[in-house]
């Protein structure tokens, strides 16, 4: 299900997000690789890049789920092997992109991130974001 924004429209910016607001993002298992680097795992530039269906790649704004007395635990109930990265808005803004409110009937928190996702750019959002769950870190 589409936002209230994303569905009428892709909006411009949203200053009333501080630069300093961490965004967090889902990442699937399947988007989840070994980092030859580190031998860690980090989520792949593939995590980073919009829906299939055209819609702005989802986020939710940290702030508000802490406000609404949930933890990031929260934002992956029922879906097993999923872990949840951060980074942010100053990071999507360096890149050219925009960060708006996008809330759901289900998910006051959600956010997108509007613009053109190219691998570059995906790559980039991939190597600012760090694990806020760790999907193999035991609760």
């Amino acid at each position: 299900m589409l936002g209230v924004i994303a569905a009428a429209r892709q909006p411009g910016d949203d200053r009333s997000i501080a630069d300093t607001e961490e965004l967090w993002r889902r990442v699937h298992p399947a988007q989840i690789v070994p980092d030859d680097n580190t031998g860690l795992r980090r989520p792949s530039s593939a995590a980073f890049s919009d829906p299939s269906d055209g819609t702005p790649m989802s986020i939710y704004l940290s702030s508000l789920v802490i406000q609404s007395g949930r933890t990031p635990r929260d934002l992956l109930v029922g879906r097993q092997g999923t872990g949840l990265v951060g980074f942010r808005a100053h990071h999507v803004r360096e890149l050219g992109l925009s960060v708006a409110r996008d809330p759901l009937p289900e998910e006051p928190a959600h956010g997108i991130v509007v613009g053109t996702k190219t691998k570059q750019i995906q790559r980039k959002l991939a190597r600012c974001a760090a694990w806020i769950v760790d999907p193999e870190m035991p609760d």
